[in-house]
């Protein structure tokens, strides 16, 4: 009887690790169940928060203003002027850093075409030209009216229209192998746009074709200067060889940025308005592919959410 018993212990003892690894392995199984259970269940509730997340996104994306991104492509054109053989800039150089840097000084180069057109003060002429802070924070200015309608305090300045041009509507890209420039607007007036790119090309090309003018006037007015009492003597040396030299390239350098419009950039590709349908924000496709996602997820969210709900209230 004793050894039945114990028999009988030992059974218990021998089955119940199986039973509990069986009960372990069914209940890791039951979590599929009773999810797919619970959607099964509430399917309608999934069905209507990702059909309401899908419409809205897409809704949305038709309701938020279009932009189109214009581009202009130039070639920056370095206008250099001859620098003096080394032999007449050794001979030069007793003359200290002012006659001597004046006649080996570099030209405009690529580098600062560009930081012009990147500059705060060609975009501050442009705006104040074009009266482009309406424009730009359109949502902040009565038009009947032709003032703000914010307080003053809360107005845009140019300051602030230079940093939301600078970062979010104008860029420049420049392939320094090639030496390309791409001006890229993005607005949503494609027309505006257009006209922007171009006006900004031509004014950084307008400003400095003035500065090399007014450059070459002064250098010319001083090399005559030093012509005249280096040849007070009529004697024929390196100075004044170097004098009349310089003075020759400056006024090539005069007469070129007078007949030469296209002074910094020489455009490549003029931008072109771009198809309606070429709009790069906000892309359609992507907001209903984002809406789907979110309403996956929050369907889901709203299933377990139920269920929860309904099992609290069989458990009270």
């Amino acid at each position: 009887m004793l050894y039945y018993v114990c028999d009988r212990r030992s059974a218990k003892m021998n089955v119940t690790p199986s039973l509990d690894s069986g009960w372990i392995s069914a209940r890791d199984d039951d979590k599929f169940t009773v999810f797919f259970s619970a959607f099964a269940r509430r399917w309608r509730i999934f069905a209507l928060v990702l059909t309401v997340c899908v419409a809205a996104s897409i809704l949305l994306s038709y309701l938020l203003p279009s932009y189109w991104r214009v581009e202009i492509t130039v070639m920056p054109a370095t206008a250099s002027n001859s620098v003096i053989s080394s032999s007449l800039a050794g001979a030069l150089g007793s003359l200290g850093g002012g006659l001597g840097a004046l006649l080996g000084r570099p030209a405009s180069n690529q580098d600062e075409a560009i930081a012009v057109l990147r500059s705060r003060e060609l975009f501050d002429t442009y705006a104040t030209q074009q009266n482009l802070l309406p424009i730009l924070y359109a949502s902040k200015w009565d038009a009947a009216a032709g003032r703000w309608n914010v307080p003053p305090s809360r107005a845009p300045t140019l300051r602030q229209a230079f940093k939301l041009f600078d970062t979010k509507i104008r860029d420049i890209d420049l392939d320094r192998r090639t030496g390309i420039l791409t001006l890229s607007i993005t607005w949503k007036d494609r027309e505006l746009a257009a006209k922007w790119a171009r006006d900004l090309i031509a004014l950084t090309n307008s400003q400095l074709r003035q500065r090399a003018i007014s450059d070459a006037q002064r250098n010319m007015d001083y090399l005559d200067g030093e012509m005249r009492k280096a040849g007070a003597g009529n004697a024929q040396n390196a100075l004044t060889a170097a004098l009349a030299t310089s003075y020759d390239r400056e006024l090539q350098s005069y007469m070129s940025a007078k007949g030469q419009p296209d002074f910094a950039f020489r455009v490549i590709d003029a931008p072109t308005i771009p198809d309606e349908r070429e709009r790069t924000f906000p892309n359609r496709i992507l907001f209903a592919v984002l809406g789907l996602l979110a309403g996956s997820v929050l369907g889901l969210g709203a299933v377990w959410f139920a269920e929860r709900r309904a099992l609290r209230r069989v458990s009270a």
